[in-house]
């Protein structure tokens, strides 16, 4: 997304700023489009874990059973979601994560976390389409762990971090063999599951790119 970014901002200031070269009066489409673009690139350029365990305490294999760990939370801001996660010592064959509206139990994203995902801070992650988060509404991300299969559990026994712009709710289990919203309640939380995510851009982004393309249009029909 970093580089996506980067070139989509390079080439399409680098084309209002040739063209303002050659009609100044296009000035403030230069500005707005250029300044409208830096600030929705700069707000996904980098993704942000959600949960950051203080200590990880491992868990003897065989006093984890099969079943289904949630972390559940409220975002802060309006968040986009891009990857799920599962802690580094994945199962033989990934394991199963999956993001929850909680009002509703519906299944918003899931994929399948393996050993080839991408590595970050102890844990890996697995790009999904992202999916639109608003802020005050309860969501959980569910892992699926299959006992026997190489998987490893972890405490956090110290508690849970969370980024600023999520706020931890709790953690909750159960002991299904498939992926579900878990009910059960259990302190400390296991990890487990977690989810990358970018900051949306504040409404006033999308209308400076908006109000900046417009006046390039209307400068490019009257000059014509």
């Amino acid at each position: 997304m970093n580089a996506i970014c980067n070139i989509k901002r390079t080439k399409t200031q680098s084309k209002l700023l040739n063209n303002h070269m050659k009609n100044p009066v296009s000035h403030l489409t230069v500005f707005l489009a250029s300044v409208g673009i830096s600030l929705v690139c700069g707000a996904n350029a980098e993704a942000q874990s959600a949960f950051t365990p203080p200590v990880f305490t491992e868990i003897t294999p065989s006093l984890e059973p099969t079943g289904n760990d949630g972390m559940f939370f409220t975002p802060t801001t309006a968040i986009s979601v891009t990857a799920l996660g599962y802690v580094s010592a994945v199962a033989a064959n990934g394991n199963l994560v999956g993001l929850y509206d909680v009002s509703t139990s519906d299944l918003l994203a899931s994929t399948t976390v393996t050993a080839a995902s991408t590595p970050s801070g102890g844990f890996l992650y697995q790009a999904i389409s992202p999916v639109l988060l608003t802020p005050g509404t309860e969501y959980a991300v569910v892992g699926l762990y299959t006992a026997g299969t190489g998987d490893l559990g972890y405490f956090a026994p110290n508690g849970v971090g969370a980024d600023p712009a999520i706020n931890f709710v709790g953690y909750s289990y159960d002991d299904n063999p498939s992926l579900d919203l878990p009910a059960s309640g259990y302190t400390p939380p296991i990890f487990g599951p977690n989810f990358q995510f970018a900051a949306v851009p504040e409404p006033s982004s999308g209308a400076l790119i908006a109000a900046g393309l417009a006046a390039l249009g209307f400068f490019r029909r009257k000059a014509e």
